[in-house]
């Protein structure tokens, strides 16, 4: 009987990586613990197989821009094609991890709820000067969001761009996320 790494045991029922099935489910907020776990995950994973799909769940509130950022260059860097599904929730940082995945490979289920807005962070205290460099580098990321969900969508960047500035979250479901080329597919319910 092959025995099992506790490692493997951990990831899977902390982070939800089932390295064996070639899994990875991103329900938690999007920060450096749970994508530093994804990131291990998927480099193991491609590391046993480089030819198999590995299969990205996202049903996440979102979270930090930088480590979107980081788990969308790896998905778009790995040799192995990365299938993507937004479930139940795919809000904030979460859409453009969905976009990401392998075109003709991007699912939702049928009563999962997208939202996007307007990028944000808690600079605390700082001096004017400081205050207007940082508002410069986030101002930058939320272009470059706007420029990647354009390119993974059938909708232009300045499309998403203004979709973030109305006032508050913009919400919108899986057929819009279809009809926008967010995801290829909705998953069919059963008869």
């Amino acid at each position: 009987m092959a025995r099992i790494n506790k490692d493997w045991i951990d990831a899977y029922f902390e982070y939800g990586i089932d390295i064996s099935n070639r899994k990875v489910f991103l329900f938690d907020d999007i920060d450096s613990g749970s994508i530093g776990a994804v990131i291990k995950g998927l480099y193991l994973m491609e590391s046993q197989d480089d030819t198999k799909p590995i299969e990205l769940f996202v049903g996440s509130f979102g979270g930090s821009e930088y480590e979107m950022f980081a788990l969308y260059d790896v998905c778009r860097t790995l040799v192995s094609p990365i299938h993507t599904t937004a479930i139940g929730k795919c809000m904030s940082a979460s859409p453009l991890l969905v976009a990401a995945g392998e075109i003709g490979h991007r699912y939702a289920t049928p009563h999962t709820f997208f939202m996007v807005h307007e990028g944000w962070e808690d600079i605390g205290i700082k001096r004017l000067e400081e205050l207007s460099v940082d508002l410069k580098h986030y101002r930058q990321m939320g272009q470059k969001w706007g420029e990647l969900m354009g390119k993974h969508s059938k909708k232009p960047s300045k499309f998403w761009l203004n979709l973030c500035k109305k006032p508050g979250d913009t919400f919108f479901n899986a057929e819009q996320a279809l009809e926008w080329g967010l995801i290829d597919y909705i998953w069919e319910e059963k008869e």
